[in-house]
């Protein structure tokens, strides 16, 4: 399979490496074969959430936000349901999905107003949501995880804003962790960032440490399915070229095909040492989201 240029845009980069009518990207990679390999991997059915709890008090990029609100209906002032005196409630949000641990799809990034395969922007979206690329339509994500601690890596808890993550950190991680990256697989990139969400919230949106492109563009030449972070950005804030804003989103999302888990929780796997996992995700099937929140597992 060629793997595309990505030196100089212009139309270079589409069609997809998996052909022009493609709109599933790196979820090609995964094959029945991935989800045997990784049942492989339990051994002690110990089962870690990634994800961490969202609510109105959660940092999130601007203007992101959450509103829940409780409603009882048919309950107002003080009626129940039926002779057994029944009640209930029920919630609504109003809540932007790309907040605390979520998902981002094909349909979220653009390049001049082209997403992924260089599908014009008019065949994506209106103002009820996407017509192509949706989150919904994201199958079930079963299969093997890889986590590469950057940041014990670099001998720090928490890694710097603007340390760039290039392929020598993981190469070096994959090594000294002793595990390696395979076709149609998952791979978690801790920099510690995440803890700053409960220590220094203010700064949690912000300056961040993250993947450089070199370094994307190795992960998704290793044929990875998702890159997760445990950051809100995957990539280091500001770019590496302080022209550039967002490059490794558009090289990963609209360029390779390849999907963003952010603000991922890392931290109890690091702290159990697991290098390999099987990895389950199912998302919400809402239509027309670009992202949707999302809780990883990990087991192992």
């Amino acid at each position: 399979m060629s793997k595309k240029s990505t030196g100089s845009l212009g139309d270079s980069w589409y069609p997809s490496r998996f052909g022009a009518d493609d709109e599933i990207g790196a979820l090609n990679f995964l094959k029945p074969e991935k989800i045997i390999e990784a049942t492989s991997l339990i051994k002690s059915g110990t089962s870690y959430s990634l994800a961490v709890p969202t609510g109105p008090k959660t940092p999130a990029y601007p203007p992101r936000s959450f509103q829940m609100n409780i409603v009882s209906p048919g309950q107002y002032g003080g009626a129940t349901w039926g002779q057994n005196k029944a009640g209930g409630i029920d919630e609504f949000f109003t809540v932007w999905p790309g907040m605390g641990t979520h998902f981002d799809g094909l349909a979220h990034i653009a390049i001049d107003h082209k997403f992924y395969n260089g599908t014009p922007h008019e065949e994506v979206y209106d103002h009820t949501g996407v017509k192509k690329f949706g989150t919904e339509t994201i199958p079930p994500i079963v299969t093997r995880g890889v986590f590469l601690d950057i940041a014990a890596l670099r001998g720090v808890d928490v890694m710097e804003p603007g340390d760039v993550i290039t392929s020598a950190d993981i190469k070096a991680a994959m090594e000294r962790q002793g595990v390696e990256i395979r076709s149609g697989d998952v791979v978690m990139l801790r920099t510690g960032w995440i803890t700053t969400i409960d220590t220094a919230p203010e700064k949690f949106i912000g300056p961040v440490p993250g993947l450089g492109k070199e370094g994307a563009q190795y992960l998704a030449d290793a044929e990875v399915v998702i890159i997760g972070v445990d950051q809100y950005s995957t990539e280091v804030m500001p770019a590496e070229d302080a022209d550039d804003f967002i490059p490794v989103h558009q090289l990963d999302l609209a360029i390779n095909g390849v999907y963003h888990l952010q603000n991922v929780m890392l931290e109890d796997l690091a702290r159990d040492k697991v290098n390999e996992f099987m990895f389950v995700l199912g998302l919400p099937k809402f239509v027309g989201a670009t992202q949707m929140t999302a809780n990883p597992i990990a087991i192992c």
